[in-house]
């Protein structure tokens, strides 16, 4: 199937982004109906559709911009994949930054996930939860199956739909809702029914995705009614999951029904898991004095994970706020207990560096390097770091290594740039400026930048057919991009 038609119309939704925005701030309590679908095609064409979604989410939503997240992320969502049925496992996870709870699966294997989802989840196993059933739309190809379910008659809803998701992260949810909504007219009701019907499907097998991984297969059901009770105590505004995933007591009684096969046993709290969530709370807070208030009233906890959580906690508050003693004394007993846990050694470069002792950052994270040379967000710390302390050359070596490992890694490639600009390698930052342009889908500016490039490498032989072959490359993606 020709998908040139999907892209104009997903361009055409993307430019009410900028109307949309200012119609966020009114509330206009709008409601929703289905989530992010695709037509019927190959993987592959399937795969080609998610990459202009994800460079135009890129493009427009906020981003988390924080390495050491997105790693946990990234390797939480791999594990759960790889005991899924999902075939194609190109996945590519986005970090949104919003506060409300929503997670979603678009054509093509991408995953978004809002901060907030951390805010709500208390364990690692009801984050996989959700992780685990936004997979399984993945896996039973559920995008494709819905457009099938309503014969055609939307076609030109996916691109509503997945500009909507873009709106809801850029613009608020309401103007998100409102362009999800839009496009969908007398399929609604046949979308509706088949919404019910892959939604149980999704949890059923997210719940075997999650026993598979030697997860607590319940741990959905609990998800669902912390989800339930944050609904029914929040009548205002309802969170955005739900507006897509509605929870019913008949739904949370199914989950725990789909769960009877697998014993029950204990899973001890997620040491990993719980530094992530303490680290999403505090780029989440407006308020970091409460917050302090409350991580330190949680040293008090009996469980030796949640007391050294709470220890973090305040070792990243007082960091954000300057206060390096208090950090310090928090962050040694941490040390002593978790000497090889690369979160706190993040946490101490990140206490040095923000008093702008560089050279004590310098060290810890040149010995966290030799030991994870290939550990994406201790690269980035270091490459940060230096330049910082003026040595762009060696943040130049590290972030090269790394984006030759992830190639997709688009705060890899906008900090290359900037350092690359203070190394005075200006063909490298036109090379950099390329990629982060491709990656955000800006494929015009990206050839001006290596255009840019050409005329300085007239000299390099290699390097001259590199830039030219590059934009070649770039060309042909907007004619695949554009062909019928």
């Amino acid at each position: 199937m020709k998908l040139s038609y999907l892209r104009c119309a997903l361009l055409l939704m993307l430019m009410l982004l900028k109307s949309y925005s200012s119609a966020a701030a009114e509330d206009l309590n709008l409601p929703v109906l289905g989530d992010a679908t695709s037509s019927i095609v190959s993987l592959e064409e399937e795969r080609e559709l998610g990459q202009n979604f994800l460079r135009s989410l890129r493009a427009q939503a906020p981003r988390v911009r924080d390495p050491l997240l997105q790693d946990y992320l990234e390797h939480l969502i791999y594990r759960l994949a790889s005991h899924s049925e999902l075939q194609d496992r190109r996945l590519d996870l986005v970090v949104i930054d919003n506060n409300t709870i929503n997670a979603f699966a678009a054509p093509g294997g991408i995953v978004g996930v809002n901060l907030g989802l951390f805010l709500y989840a208390e364990t690692e196993n009801e984050i996989s939860a959700i992780l685990a059933h936004e997979i399984a739309h993945l896996s039973q190809r559920h995008f494709a199956r819905g457009l099938e379910a309503s014969r055609g008659a939307t076609l030109s809803n996916l691109a509503g739909m997945l500009a909507g998701i873009i709106l809801v992260s850029v613009a608020g949810t309401d103007a998100g809702l409102a362009a999800i909504t839009a496009g969908q007219g007398v399929a609604q009701s046949q979308m509706l029914r088949y919404s019910r019907t892959r939604e149980a499907e999704a949890d059923r097998v997210g719940i075997q995705t999650l026993a598979e991984a030697e997860m607590d297969p319940r741990a959905m059901a609990y998800m669902f009614e912390r989800l339930e009770r944050a609904n029914r105590f929040n009548t205002s505004r309802i969170p955005e999951f739900l507006l897509t995933h509605p929870v019913t007591r008949d739904r949370i009684a199914d989950t725990y029904n789909q769960t009877r096969q697998y014993p029950q046993k204990a899973y001890p709290l997620n040491l990993d898991y719980q530094l992530m969530k303490v680290r999403a709370e505090v780029f989440a807070s407006d308020n970091l004095p409460t917050l302090i208030q409350q991580f330190e009233a949680g040293l008090n906890h009996a469980d030796p994970v949640l007391k050294d959580a709470s220890r973090y906690g305040l070792v990243l508050a007082h960091t954000l706020r300057g206060d390096a003693d208090a950090a310090q004394r928090y962050l040694n007993p941490l040390k002593t207990a978790h000497p090889h846990k690369i979160a706190v050694t993040l946490a101490e470069a990140a206490l040095h560096t923000k008093v702008e002792r560089y050279e004590n950052a310098e060290a810890i994270l040149e010995q966290a390097v030799l030991l994870n040379p290939d550990n994406p967000p201790i690269s980035m710390a270091y490459a940060d770091v230096m330049i910082r302390s003026k040595q762009p050359a060696q943040a130049v070596e590290v972030l090269s290594r790394l984006v030759q490992k992830r190639p997709n890694d688009i705060e890899a490639w906008y900090l290359l740039a900037e350092a690359y600009g203070l190394a005075n390698d200006i063909i490298g930052v036109h090379e950099a400026r390329a990629e982060y342009f491709v990656l955000t889908g800006n494929l015009d500016q990206a050839v001006k930048q290596l255009g840019y490039a050409i005329p300085l490498a007239r000299d390099d032989f290699t390097l001259n057919a590199r830039l030219q072959t590059r934009i070649e490359e770039i060309h042909q993606m907007r004619i695949r991009d554009r062909k019928s």
